[in-house]
């Protein structure tokens, strides 16, 4: 549940891949210090200190940890340069069939 010191992301399970434990699942660049508490599904729970200063809608640049498995989620990838999207990479490997 969001509080003063917790805030919740669209973040969940769907979007990054969820192997590792819970610590080592993804980084946030603008939040460095912020501590995932728990994810779902969903969402993605973290805790963060009192005065964060995050608003609903706020962007928050999250790299995951192992970057394989969520990559493989995704048709596109966004570029970004010094924190704004620069273009998008097609993921190829999406676009594959098993061949018998």
């Amino acid at each position: 549940m969001p509080d003063e010191t917790k805030v919740s992301l669209d973040l969940g399970h769907k979007a990054v891949a969820a192997e590792n434990e819970l610590t080592k699942r993804v980084s946030f660049l603008n939040a460095p210090d912020a501590k995932i508490i728990s994810q779902s599904e969903e969402h993605l729970v973290l805790e963060m200190t009192k005065g964060h200063g995050f608003k609903i809608g706020d962007v928050l640049y999250g790299l995951p940890i192992h970057i394989c498995p969520t990559v493989a989620l995704y048709d596109h990838a966004a570029t970004v340069i010094d924190y704004k999207i620069t273009g998008e990479w097609a993921i190829v490997s999406r676009n594959r069939k098993i061949n018998i």
